[in-house]
């Protein structure tokens, strides 16, 4: 048995140390909030590392036998919350692996260099205060288990114990130049606005040189289109005006500027000069559902996002060659991924990008060479990336923005692999992140927004009753809503303590409670019709999975529905005996399916595509929207051919509209500047207006069971600033 652990008073492995007398994780040198008995559960590991310490000591250790409490459920929320601080993973463990049966073991390789000097520091203190340090063999050691490890490791503090005076005088020898360059301090990270237009500015680029920044400016059907702005100026250009452009890049000259253009599904590269004049378009093809556009170092390429078909999800990276306007596919995303946000390296040989699954939740960040190959995954997180990477001025690490520690945030990681690590300074929340060739700069996107649930009661199928007002206005986002049965509480997505979780609250606002604390991505809440459980999608890995929790107090348990595939948007047949779901494997579209709820083989519904699934009210139809090509569908449950019913619910606002007996309710966005609620009457055929959104919508519609109130999401306030940061290391 080894003596590490406790014998020294702070323990140091990989990029963290632990301060055993001050009970204190830091990360870098940093803190890292860790609660106490996670922290306990670490200090026993680490003081018997490559042991297995069995459950049974770790009760005996952090309960005493009076205590009472679920040991094994309060043993597994404590690991798990370690596992989480340190970044690690059950699945593949760097640091605590599991003994099934048994306990747990710390697997880490601990710093011996690290806890000799420690030793050393401790002992010198001790001199320089007139202590004498102990000899070797008289520490009191914790427990009479580690009486072994005297004798291995004696000879080495004999060694300590005669160290001390040569580290204090060279210490005195060296305080003259410790002096001088602690009085000459690295300058301080300062984080400022680089604009203040009004409205919305987002995915700034900076110039080659550092002192401009591209971005897209928004505010409704004004002042939309690219601008650039120069560092430490008073007025930004701008270069355009339709509301479909995005994504600057420079070219390396910084004479010109390349943005995508969105219209009618379809993709247009266009270059523009950097002061303003003709536009020249060099692409157009099919939209991707990725973005992010960047120019080679060289000057020769702009590297996309290519997309095979104008209803395809998939896309890859491609280069296009400003000489010939060829493109070449770079990149070869698996089936049910697709390939977006690239980004040249310093020296161009390198291309940073992102891949997703179809689903849209699960990124990470690659990197491939830039005559291809094979390319290399960085980041393990299935998390929301927001934006393309950035690269450092060396070429050595790359930048990105991710959800893996909760809030969108940056993080840095070396190119050639390793642990991430969240990017030092005040820079809050962030996304999109850009770094010039040279200097110290970099520049991001930040979005500060509050959705809230909103009520709209209905005098009849055609008019509102009264103006709408909000309904759950609590902090952190809210999407898709969807009332009980009874009409008295809404369960919905929200992300008010980071990530994002099912939530219910009482149809007043009061009573919220969080009903599930999975530290990820759950959605698309739907209430049972006896209104005891909720079906929702969370994406634990690459694949959403389809989970079902009680009400209230459940534990969230997983659905053996389709493995291998993207399980999601789940509900439940009318009559409570069937779930509906969507699946998708590899790079066939998202099908709906159904199974019993009492467990059984899943069934195939739709052939042609779907996701979204309702029941009618009579329980004779199945309406259902489709992932790639938007409107919504129904088919006959009994059997039969589907029919599109609406074509206005656009892609990808499948959750946008909510079916009654008598119609759909469902938003439109073609109404500009604001979207419209409007009804679709299945009698008359006829579209009504019902109701004109004040602000910017969210995600999400529904509709009580008595069809006199609609339940939808807009945004209380919103705002999104382009970030300088200054000294950037």
């Amino acid at each position: 048995m080894s003596d590490r652990g406790f014998s020294a008073e702070v323990v140091r492995f990989d990029i963290f140390q632990v301060d055993l007398r001050a009970g204190e994780l830091r990360k870098e040198g940093r803190p890292i909030k860790l609660q106490d008995q996670p922290f306990r559960v670490l200090s026993l590991l680490l003081n018997r590392p490559g042991e297995v310490v069995t459950r049974d000591e770790l009760r005996q250790n952090l309960w005493p036998a009076d205590t009472f409490v679920d040991f094994d459920h309060g043993l597994n929320s404590a690991v798990a919350r370690l596992r989480e601080a340190l970044r690690d993973s059950a699945d593949k463990p760097r640091f605590i692996e599991t003994v099934a049966k048994r306990g747990y073991r710390f697997i880490g390789v601990v710093d011996d260099t690290a806890l000799a000097v420690s030793s050393v520091a401790d002992e010198s203190h001790s001199l320089m205060k007139g202590e004498v340090p102990p000899l070797a063999g008289q520490h009191e050691l914790p427990n009479s288990r580690q009486d072994a490890g005297v004798t291995k490791y004696a000879p080495a503090r004999t060694w300590i114990a005669g160290v001390p005076l040569v580290v204090l005088l060279g210490a005195i020898g060296l305080w003259p130049f410790y002096r001088k360059t602690a009085e000459t301090p690295l300058a301080s990270i300062e984080v400022v606005p680089l604009v203040g237009l009004h409205g919305f500015q987002v995915t700034p680029a900076f110039s080659p040189d550092g002192n401009q920044v591209a971005f897209r400016n928004s505010d409704g059907a004004h002042h939309t289109g690219i601008y650039t702005a120069l560092v430490g100026g008073e007025k930004s250009l701008r270069l355009t005006s339709d509301s479909g452009d995005c994504c600057p890049t420079w070219s390396p000259d910084g004479r010109q500027v390349a943005f995508t253009r969105y219209a009618d599904k379809t993709i247009s590269i266009i270059v523009i000069p950097a002061l303003g004049g003709t536009e020249h378009r060099v692409y157009k093809g099919p939209a991707a559902m990725g973005g992010g556009l960047a120019w080679s170092p060289n000057g020769e390429f702009l590297a996309f996002p290519e997309a095979s078909g104008v209803d395809s999800p998939r896309s890859w990276i491609s280069l296009l060659s400003l000489f010939d306007y060829s493109t070449r596919r770079l990149t070869s995303p698996p089936g049910g991924s697709l390939d977006q946000s690239p980004k040249f390296s310093p020296d161009g040989s390198q291309i940073a990008f992102v891949r997703s699954t179809i689903a849209g939740v699960s990124n990470d960040v690659y990197v491939i060479g830039a005559g291809g190959g094979e390319a290399k995954r960085l980041t393990f997180d299935h998390r929301p990336i927001i934006g393309p990477p950035a690269w450092t001025v060396d070429g050595r690490e790359i930048v990105f923005s991710s959800t893996r520690g909760g809030p969108e945030s940056l993080w840095r990681i070396f190119a050639r692999g390793g642990e991430p690590r969240p990017v030092a300074g005040p820079m809050g929340e962030g996304g999109w992140p850009s770094i010039p060739p040279k200097g110290d700069q970099l520049v991001y996107h930040q979005v500060v927004a509050k959705f809230n649930i909103w009520r709209l009661d209905l005098r009849d199928q055609r008019h509102h009753q009264r103006p709408p007002f909000a309904l759950i206005s609590e902090k952190g986002d809210k999407m898709r809503p969807d009332l009980s049965p009874d009409g008295k509480q809404i369960a919905f997505e929200s992300n008010r303590l980071g990530f994002w979780d099912i939530w219910t609250c009482a149809t007043d606002g009061s009573n919220c409670d969080q009903l599930t604390s999975l530290h990820g991505t759950a959605g698309r809440a739907r209430w049972s019709p006896n209104g005891r459980y909720i079906a929702f999608e969370f994406h634990p890995k690459e694949q959403s999975e389809i989970y079902v929790v009680e009400v209230p107090g459940g534990v969230p348990r997983l659905l053996p529905t389709i493995s291998g595939a993207d399980n999601l948007s789940p509900s439940w047949s009318r009559d409570g005996q069937w779930f509906y779901f969507a699946s998708k494997r590899g790079s066939e579209p998202f099908q709906l399916w159904r199974m019993p709820v009492r467990g059984g083989a899943p069934i195939k519904v739709t052939k042609n595509g779907g996701i979204s699934g309702v029941e009618s009210s009579d329980g004779r139809f199945l309406y259902y929207s489709k992932y790639e090509a938007g409107g919504v569908w129904r088919m006959p449950l009994g059997g039969g051919d589907e029919t599109q019913v609406l074509e206005e619910v656009r892609g990808g606002s499948w959750p946008n509209w909510a079916l009654t007996s008598d119609g759909i309710y469902f938003l439109r966005f073609d109404k500009s500047p604001n979207a419209t609620i409007q009804f679709f009457d299945f009698a008359s055929h006829k579209i009504i207006p019902i109701w004109t959104l004040e602000k910017e919508p969210g995600w999400g519609m529904a509709m009580s069971r008595d069809g006199k109130s609609i339940l939808y999401v807009q945004d209380e306030f919103a705002e999104s600033n382009i970030m300088l940061v200054k000294n950037f290391r």
